[in-house]
């Protein structure tokens, strides 16, 4: 193989997530470059470069292809900068950043370029964190305002924003909301930490002031009715009063992100006394265009604290196999969702064995950080129900006893005003 180019077919392969051992991986290979800006790559010259036919020297117009794969204007570009790719040749340059204290140019094209490499973004993010912990302001905003972040996956961002809101939490309230209103402004940094990172243990707390500069610093209409909504959140689970708070759905609600949609039908949900069948028709409407697994992960939990067993069972008989679609770490949490959906499901039917059944599939400890305490009073809200079917007092009396715990750290109290009535001598 030409030393020119092999670490090129590195890359490319690092990108893709494909690693190319066998001639049937090829074919995938070429559908995810050629799914990337519309490149085109011949599968024959796909199976030369690795050595599935016989090896020629490949034109620049290919590896020009392949460089603009992975984001660079050619192939000369890459040449030139695609020491990033590299991992640990990417963190000791974050490391010369960090030492100059200062964020130039270079330094901008660096971390750009270093960030098409998925894993690299785990490095910037402790990068960032280092200087939160610093208070360097300047090179945050800097760093905020020139940061290309709409290019890494989704699963990798989120585990950028949990780096980096966890590295808040080290500080006082008072310093971390200083640095919140200053970095709000920057639609790169509210797109990608309080945006992304849905703190529901600290609804009641630092994140809904959060929420509150949002609503302050942003035009962008999604964000807002993004933090309408939590806010609906916030006071039905915390005992307020929300019945009145009217959330009119956005003449561009058609262009919103799957689980903003759901969510927007989880609070039209929490606020009905109970689903009448123009929610519910309006509902499974919705569920024949939406992607299923994203935009059920919040009406679900709103229809499990409804208790509306009978819609949820309607839409696990009719979108089971789309509900459990999963590609990425973070869809756990979904399936976690889903597992605890099913567990009342059977509950409800009566069907306890295959409910518990259902429950032992969850691991909470694989739940996202930012969704953790809220599925676990899920969790242990059906263990409560499972158990006093059961008539099985001690584990009634554990479960519920953990159930306080969370709704005292979280304050959400319409778990306790639920769960009572599940609650054996």
């Amino acid at each position: 193989m030409n030393l020119d180019h092999s670490q090129l077919l590195i890359d490319v392969q690092k990108k893709s997530n494909i690693i190319v051992n066998n001639v049937g991986d090829i074919k995938y290979l070429k559908e995810a470059i050629e799914s990337f800006n519309n490149l085109k790559i011949g599968y024959n010259t796909l199976r030369r470069l690795f050595g599935f036919l016989n090896k020629t020297k490949p034109s620049l117009s290919t590896l020009n292809t392949l460089a603009n794969y992975l984001e660079f204007r050619s192939f000369t570009n890459y040449l030139k900068d695609n020491l990033n790719f590299d991992e640990w040749y990417f963190q000791q340059q974050l490391l010369l950043i960090q030492q100059t204290n200062d964020l130039n140019e270079e330094g901008i094209q660096t971390i750009n370029t270093g960030i098409l490499y998925n894993k690299n973004i785990i490095f910037v993010a402790y990068f960032i964190s280092n200087l939160i912990q610093r208070n360097n302001l300047k090179t945050l905003n800097k760093l905020f305002e020139k940061i290309e972040l709409s290019k890494p996956k989704f699963s990798e961002l989120l585990k950028f924003a949990t780096i980096i809101t966890h590295s808040f939490y080290s500080l006082s309230e008072k310093r971390a909301l200083t640095i919140y209103s200053d970095l709000i402004k920057h639609e790169s940094f509210r797109n990608t930490v309080p945006l992304l990172y849905i703190d529901y243990s600290h609804l009641r707390g630092i994140y809904s002031k959060v929420l509150t500069l949002i609503k302050k610093e942003s035009p962008i209409k999604s964000d807002l009715f993004f933090v309408a909504l939590m806010d609906c959140y916030r006071q039905f689970y915390t005992g307020g009063i929300c019945e009145n708070y009217e959330i009119k759905r956005p003449e561009n609600f058609s262009t919103f992100n799957e689980v903003l949609k759901g969510r927007f039908y989880s609070y039209k949900i929490m606020l009905s006394s109970a689903v009448d069948s123009s929610l519910k028709e309006e509902l499974f409407k919705e569920c024949k265009t939406a992607k299923i697994n994203m935009f059920l992960e919040e009406v679900i939990p709103a229809l499990l604290i409804k208790e509306e067993y009978k819609i949820l069972t309607k839409l696990s008989d009719k979108f089971y196999e789309q509900i459990f679609e999963s590609d990425n770490w973070s869809d756990y949490t979904m399936s976690s969702i889903y597992l605890i959906a099913l567990a009342n499901i059977n509950w409800y039917s009566n069907n306890i064995s295959t409910a518990k059944g259902n429950l032992e599939l969850v691991v909470l400890e694989k739940v996202e950080l930012s969704y953790y305490d809220y599925v676990s009073l899920f969790y242990y809200q059906t263990k409560i129900k499972i158990s006093y079917l059961e008539s099985d007092a001690i584990a009634n009396a554990a479960s519920f006893l953990i159930l306080e715990k969370l709704v005292l750290k979280t304050s959400f109290i319409k778990f306790l005003e639920i769960s009572k009535k599940y609650l054996l001598n």
